[in-house]
């Protein structure tokens, strides 16, 4: 039994088992859910600094001079306000808050890039899958052909280059056949990977993922980049620098603190006698040998590096996606094309089979008609399997894909 309750014995998977595993058991995309989910963590822990701290204590003491014992016991709750700190506690927030927006745009591209290789394994199993059925379709047809010409050979009516040619397509047949089963091999490997399984499981898949065609017009990928992780990354990333270059510039300016305590003291437990305090302090940092103006200095150069980085990927972005979605569409195209001439292949096989059976067409040009038909077949379930590949190119280049 595999997690989900499924036995790989009995059971086939499909595309939507094959998301829950992922879902479950991936270890990439465990770990970047986790991140996020730190950060959110992080970034609440801060707020703590705008709200009192807030402790009790309890103690005893004894002791001795040259004229006295002392002993005694007390008890008191204290508080400790902030109230201007440079602006360094804001600063932080801002900080922890970029590097939020850098954890859920790296859990994005995580989410993207998994969805891709699902797919992709998926496709490139089915697409194996198909290939060993159309391989023995192949080896089953060769064999048939090499039978007829046999016959047609030992009647005298077909030469012996002809025969030894038919045995040496039934034998391509064959090994064709042998490739087709250790790229499934290949093909399970990868999916089980991405399912994070264990390596030795024997899965198999069925049926199809949700396909959609591209945009009829072309879409402003000018629009698109701002709504991928990169362009949510770089935000991150500049409101990363931003708090640090504030925070640098929290060291010249005061630092103002309120305090207040109650609490009771005396000889006995538990002590009865009150006490209470209140107080505030004013500190400014005057001189740090030079260490506040260079950290500032610095971050502010490193702001500038963050926006200088999304400018340069901001262009690059838009020519990916620009090329994808070109690639989406030519490979849609591709595949209706490979389908026609499968059909218009099929139709020519059947009619030169009958032909080269009567005697009116020569074995050469029968043979290259089958050649052709198998050819037409092979590259059409490798159009399909890259018309899937090319849509999930697409969505990753976005950022989206079946685990948004």
């Amino acid at each position: 039994m595999f997690p989900g309750g499924l036995s790989w014995a009995k059971e086939v998977l499909s595309f939507e088992d094959c998301v829950r595993l992922l879902r479950q058991n991936n270890a990439e995309l465990l770990s970047a859910e986790e991140n996020y989910k730190s950060l959110q963590s992080q970034v609440r822990s801060y707020y703590s600094s705008y709200l009192p701290q807030i402790s009790a204590n309890l103690g005893y003491q004894k002791g001795e001079t040259t004229a006295t014992d002392t002993e005694g016991y007390t008890a008191s709750l204290s508080a400790t306000q902030n109230i201007f700190n440079g602006f360094a506690d804001s600063a932080k927030i801002s900080e922890a808050e970029g590097k939020l927006k850098v954890a859920e745009a790296n859990l994005k591209t995580v989410k993207a890039k998994l969805s891709y290789d699902l797919k992709s394994a998926f496709v490139g199993t089915l697409y194996a899958q198909d290939s060993i059925k159309l391989s023995k379709s192949i080896l089953q047809r060769r064999t048939e052909n090499l039978n007829m010409v046999e016959l047609r050979f030992q009647s005298g009516r077909e030469n012996k280059g002809s025969l030894l040619l038919s045995r040496a397509n039934l034998k391509q047949a064959q090994l064709d056949s042998l490739k087709a089963e250790h790229a499934l091999d290949n093909s399970r490997s990868a999916l089980i990977r991405v399912l994070g399984l264990n390596p030795e499981d024997q899965i198999e898949v069925s049926g199809s993922f949700p396909q959609s065609l591209p945009p009829k017009e072309l879409p402003s990928f000018v629009d698109l980049v701002e709504k991928t992780p990169e362009r949510l990354q770089a935000q991150g990333q500049i409101q990363t620098a931003a708090g640090v270059l504030q925070e640098s510039t929290s060291g010249f300016l005061p630092t103002l603190n309120v305090s207040g305590a109650i609490g009771k003291r005396g000889v006995d437990f538990f002590p009865e006698e009150d006490t209470w305090n209140v107080g505030a302090s004013l500190s400014w940092s005057l001189f740090s040998g030079g260490r506040d103006y260079f950290s500032r200095k610095s971050a502010f150069s490193q702001k500038l590096v963050a926006e200088n980085n999304w400018r340069n990927l901001r262009l690059d972005m838009i020519a990916q996606l620009k090329l994808s979605y070109l690639g989406f569409v030519e490979a849609v195209e591709e595949l209706k094309v490979s389908d026609s001439f499968v059909e218009a292949g099929t139709v020519r096989a059947e009619i030169g089979r009958s032909k080269y059976n009567n005697g009116l067409l020569t074995f050469d040009d029968w043979d290259r008609i089958e050649n052709d038909l198998i050819t037409y077949q092979k590259n059409q379930i490798l159009k399909k399997r890259d018309r899937a590949v090319a849509e999930a190119g697409w969505e990753k280049t976005q950022g989206t894909g079946v685990l948004e």
